[in-house]
């Protein structure tokens, strides 16, 4: 299978820069526009057609539109018929409408240290075509270089309130991007254990989904190690708080100052930044929450195979229940997130999943635009 792909893709590469020597324009709407393969594929991908489909059917249409010298861009839904694609015809519609739109679209990816959160960052951010991901790792260690003494505790304070507190710090620091993004209209994925949805996320009508004891109990059951879920679980966990979440519109908060420790200067700097925030409308922002969750036994596999931050034998057991610490407490805020139990051995599933409801999500907002 590997090397029938690996030929269709040398076939597709020989070919193509014959057509990109051609430049043509092709009309959308009232409007008029170069025609990049590239775009094509990118947003044939996110409407869930497969890669190496996707530069296919974007090479295709683009030779029929030098064959026929045609402006129309309709071709695109006769070629995806022919590939067996007429399912994603829709979904390519919907798409497309969305980011003529320009819509503001944030997802943020919480989770604790050492689960993969990074991974599925990227891994979607090229599903997306989103080219802005925001690591809250890199803006705690840029603001730490600026100032040292802004990310230090108090040595009695226990582990989460810490925790929290730097978390609150790291939210500052992405506001300027946060508010940049709402009020272009772009897209930025935000992902990093120093993140809390507290800090991030609210409903617009201030009334977060309501929980279900039944289903928190299997959530934790799984994050004990006590069940393994089976891909059928998962799915119906999915489901059920995936559905409350989409129906409820989110979105993005400031933190207030606290009055108690911040001198006045740092107060009236920070209120004008939630006022700048408060001002830009995002009714019409599209704004998600993921928790990915991993059991215990998976979370020391993955703090033991860490080859990017190894940490010592002696300490493995301490950081576990630090890093599960941090999973227990962002699971009080689930509320305000889609859950991801994660399943270590089919990490593809997991994208599936949060790919499926990023495209639902711009689905149900697109056909808001028709209303």
């Amino acid at each position: 299978m590997q090397e029938v792909n690996e030929r269709k893709m040398s076939t597709i590469t020989k070919n193509d820069n014959v057509l990109d020597l051609v430049k043509i324009k092709v009309r959308l709407d009232e409007h008029f526009y170069i025609f990049s393969r590239f775009m094509i594929s990118r947003m044939l991908t996110l409407s869930r057609i497969k890669k190496l489909d996707a530069i296919q059917i974007a090479k295709d249409i683009k030779k029929q539109l030098i064959d026929r010298n045609s402006l129309e861009i309709i071709i695109i839904f006769q070629t995806m018929n022919k590939l067996g694609y007429q399912n994603n015809i829709q979904k390519y519609q919907m798409v497309s409408n969305f980011y003529r739109h320009r819509t503001p679209m944030i997802i943020i990816i919480f989770g604790a240290p050492s689960i993969g959160k990074s991974l599925l960052a990227n891994n979607l951010a090229e599903r997306l075509n989103i080219s802005n991901v925001l690591q809250t790792d890199i803006v705690e260690m840029v603001m730490r270089s600026i100032n040292p003494e802004q990310s230090t505790y108090d040595e009695n304070e226990d582990f989460i309130p810490k925790f929290k507190k730097n978390c609150r710090l790291i939210r500052r620091g992405v506001s300027t991007d946060i508010s940049k993004c709402l009020s272009e209209g772009k897209a930025v994925i935000i992902e990093g254990s120093a993140a809390m949805p507290e800090y991030y996320l609210e409903a617009i009508d201030h009334s977060d989904p309501e929980d279900d004891q039944q289903q928190f109990q299997l959530i934790e059951s799984f994050t004990q190690n006590d069940i393994k879920l089976k891909k059928p679980q998962r799915k119906d966990l999915l489901l059920f708080n995936q559905q409350k979440k989409l129906n409820t519109q989110f979105k993005i908060i400031f933190p207030q100052p606290d009055l108690d420790v911040e001198d006045e200067q740092k107060v009236q700097k920070l209120l004008k930044l939630s006022k700048d925030l408060d001002k830009i409308d995002q009714s019409h922002s599209m704004i998600l929450g993921f928790l990915p969750i991993l059991s215990k036994n998976d979370h020391l596999y993955n703090i033991e195979n860490n080859t990017i931050k190894k940490i010592p034998k002696d300490l493995i057991e301490e950081k576990l229940n630090q890093f599960q610490s941090i999973q227990n407490e962002l699971l009080k805020q689930r509320n305000k997130c889609i859950l991801l139990p994660i399943n270590l051995h089919n990490l593809e599933e997991t994208l599936d999943t949060m790919h499926d409801i990023i495209l639902q999500k711009i689905l149900d907002q697109s056909t808001g635009y028709k209303r």
